[in-house]
């Protein structure tokens, strides 16, 4: 294999290298914006066994059910008849000015009145209802959700599936509220990418510099292939963490 063949595969395994690099970087600094509602898919029970962890209920028409589910063997159930309910769930680490997507899928139907997904934002001054309007007659599940900017202030929050006033039977499961992609992330990765491309130059020289008739040639040698492995891999990798 000729030397600057020996460098264009070496630069791919660079970008694999950089990728990780780059991934394990954003986990030391918490910016992988993971799913933050604890046991969203309300499958693992609390100690006495009677609802999800992490979940309270308010309210008649209220029940961890078996009846449907889209992941796993249960959801939550609001079935009302001009009532009021709800199912509310914890959410863990959230900051004033992120924003937010906040999601679940549904099924079910609403006969008449509102029900809602709602992101709750708790601080000093009081608590901030950011709603999703959930009209009901869902044959199959259905994915519904909004996208919220948390307050100034806010050190917490809460979602929560009700029913206000209303009369329907319907299930939820799937919860999610995740903080949006931020650009500076990617760029910050990128950075890692540009800064292991040139380690790379200086490694590679060393070891070939004087096997080419034009060390010049290394620099950009595999330079696309270095591209497209690192970003396949930093997606890739991403993906699994955000997912886990």
């Amino acid at each position: 294999m000729k030397p600057l063949e020996k460098v264009y595969w070496l630069r791919l395994g660079f970008g694999v290298l950089a990728a990780f690099l780059a991934v394990g970087f954003l986990i030391v600094a918490g910016a992988v914006n993971t799913n933050l509602v604890l046991n969203p898919s309300v499958e693992v029970p609390n100690a006495g066994s009677t609802a999800p962890q992490y979940w309270s209920a308010y309210g008649n028409g209220t029940e961890w059910s078996s009846n449907y589910s889209r992941t796993g063997s249960r959801s939550l159930e609001i079935n009302v008849t001009d009532d009021t309910a709800n199912w509310t769930g914890q959410v863990q680490r959230v900051s004033g000015g992120n924003v937010y997507h906040v999601d679940a899928f549904f099924y079910g139907q609403v006969v008449k009145g509102q029900f809602f997904l709602t992101i709750s934002f708790s601080s000093s001054l009081g608590e901030v209802d950011d709603n999703v309007a959930l009209p009901g007659n869902y044959s199959g599940w259905q994915l519904l959700g909004g996208t919220f900017t948390a307050p100034s202030g806010t050190t917490s929050c809460k979602i929560v599936f009700r029913a206000v006033n209303a009369s329907g039977d319907l299930y939820g499961d799937d919860f999610e509220v995740r903080q949006t992609e931020p650009v500076q992330s990617f760029f910050n990765s990128a950075s890692i990418a540009i800064l292991v491309y040139i380690i790379s130059y200086y490694v590679l020289k060393s070891m070939f510099g004087t096997k080419v008739s034009k060390p010049s040639k290394i620099l950009t040698a595999g330079i696309g292939i270095y591209v497209l492995a690192w970003l396949f891999m930093w997606a890739l990798l991403y993906t699994l963490v955000a997912a886990a």
